[in-house]
């Protein structure tokens, strides 16, 4: 029986070198690369400034295939390894996901004692030390996960140390968690997000490490989006608390290998974006570089800014997958038309464009339009609330306002109730006239698409950006963080035949805008004037 430790027996060979945990992360680890092939692991550039500067709480936005996710899966066995009862925690958009970061981390387990072709005296000693680590860790024990009881999957040493996986982990305590992909979760599944929000961080004391690091989709919305957001804003402080999550960007120039040999082109446009990288944000880019983006863009499309972003407002900017109306709103916030701060124009008519919820949501938009533009002034949604709370924010709007021209309802506001009475006549009793019924469109893609004609001459007040806190204290999406957020399912998804959009929190702001859309071609609003009139700035 072995009485020495590993260091102890190892030091003579390796100069006592052992203690040092990145030294450890630079020699003893094996990986599988992208080819396929056995690399040991050696931290690149954008591992090791996340290494150098790790918080105990770290908000990671980046770019497609950086490598940090097989970094924290080093840093984890590296600390069960060395630390006895060290408890780790992977959290993935799903399960087979996070089973893949934990096989990383059992294949560098499992090659500790590996002795490459032809090796050095160096790498016979890495690989004598490796032996002796495993057999001081002793054999893995692997729980096979089971799709109805709640066990999960989880790697245990000898020591006491372990790595447990899941979608939330909540409950137990955990000295580090891996939180992967946190933005999809945000997305498609929101309250999974709130829940690991809630509860897989609560399982870290201070002292402990959160690592949160995805690619961002979603636009200014959801949980991954408030998180992040919460350590950007941390950057201007002088000193954080263990509490406080630190922000880290690593853009898709941060790997060396998203660069191309050889001739080539680029588009106008293409050029004029780099220009802008290059003059606004000090970003010079080499010609792989560029070459290497154009490539790239041509086969990921509107997606390529959320995939392999520049600068951190750029992830931000974009929305999800299958996002119907991103590439519109992408350009008015690249030309500064989100978010301006203009003043209504009083001389002009006011309109108010609804959709519609009985036990759903209504969402509410308040527009101007004259002077070749659209002016989106504010936005309101509620769930499941009375017709006299929505009546109630009308009255409200026309005090700071004036008086609405005409409020656009869609076609079913002229259903009657059980009752015998329509939501016109209802809105009539609490005081709002001039209430126009839209003819319904037959083909909800032809209203959407009078949207998008719309949105390129659109502006947006900043009142249309704020988030609103339902009775359950959480926020709601803001209007534009709706459009942003409205997206289609592709029809295999759906099972129709062709894309659908998703009915979801989202839609009902998204379909009230549509209704300004549609009751403008209807030629229900006032003909567009054009004259020397804008909104006052």
């Amino acid at each position: 029986m072995m009485t020495d430790s590993p260091t102890t027996m190892a030091s003579p060979l390796l100069g006592g070198r052992l203690d040092d945990p990145l030294w450890r992360l630079h020699h003893l680890y094996w990986i599988e690369n992208k080819a396929g092939h056995m690399q040991r692991f050696t931290p690149n550039a954008a591992q090791l400034r996340l290494h150098r500067n790790l918080w105990h709480r770290n908000a990671v936005l980046k770019a497609r295939q950086l490598g940090i996710s097989t970094y924290v899966a080093m840093l984890m066995l590296d600390h069960c390894l060395f630390t006895p009862n060290f408890h780790a925690g992977i959290i993935d958009k799903t399960l087979p996901d996070a089973e893949q970061k934990l096989e990383k981390v059992r294949f560098a387990w499992e090659h500790l004692d590996y002795l490459p072709p032809h090796p050095t005296e160096q790498e016979r000693a890495l690989a004598f030390l490796g032996s002796l680590l495993k057999q001081r860790s002793g054999a893995l024990r692997r729980n096979e996960w089971h799709p109805v009881a709640d066990a999960r999957n989880r790697l245990a040493f000898a020591n006491g140390s372990d790595i447990r996986l899941g979608t939330t982990l909540r409950g137990g305590t955990l000295q580090l968690l891996h939180v992967s992909e946190l933005a999809h979760v945000s997305v498609h599944a929101p309250w999974r997000a709130r829940e690991i929000r809630t509860g897989a961080v609560n399982t870290v004391p201070a002292e402990g490490t959160i690592i949160l690091e995805s690619t961002h989709e979603g636009g200014r919305f959801g949980v991954n989006y408030e998180l992040t957001l919460q350590a950007m804003e941390n950057c201007a402080r002088e000193q954080l608390s263990p509490l406080d999550f630190r922000f880290f960007f690593f853009s898709w120039f941060d790997n060396p290998d998203y660069a191309l040999r050889g001739t080539g082109s680029w588009t106008d446009a293409q050029a004029q974006y780099f220009e802008k990288l290059e003059k606004e944000h000090g970003l010079p880019l080499t010609r792989g570089q560029k070459l290497w983006y154009a490539r790239m863009e041509r086969t990921m499309g509107a997606a390529m800014r959320q995939e392999y972003p520049s600068t951190a407002d750029e992830a931000f900017s974009t929305g999800n997958d299958g996002a119907i109306y991103g590439a519109q709103l992408a350009l008015l916030r690249e030309s500064g038309r989100i978010g301006a701060d203009f003043r209504f124009n009083p001389q002009e008519p006011l309109y108010s464009a609804w959709d519609l919820g009985l036990s759903d949501h209504t969402a509410i938009w308040l527009v101007q339009h004259y002077g070749g533009n659209v002016y989106w002034l504010n936005h309101y949604a509620a769930n499941q609330l009375p017709l006299e709370h929505f009546a109630g924010k009308i009255h409200e709007w026309q005090r700071r306002y004036g008086p609405i021209a005409t409020h656009f309802l869609p076609h079913d506001a002229a259903h009657r109730d059980p009752h015998g009475q329509s939501y016109v006549e209802s809105l009539a009793h609490c005081g709002i006239s001039a209430v126009r019924v839209v003819p319904r469109t037959p083909d909800i893609w032809r209203g959407i698409n009078n949207l998008r004609m719309l949105l390129p001459r659109s502006w947006f007040h900043p009142d249309t950006l704020q988030q609103r806190i339902n009775p359950r204290g959480e926020k709601e999406p803001s209007g534009l963080a709706c459009l942003e957020m409205y997206r289609s399912a592709p029809a295999s998804a759906s099972g129709a035949y062709r894309d659908t959009p998703v009915h979801d929190a989202a839609s009902h702001s998204a379909d009230a805008a549509r209704m300004f859309a549609e009751a403008l071609s209807h030629g229900l609003v006032a003909p567009m004037r054009f004259s020397k009139k804008r909104a006052l700035m």
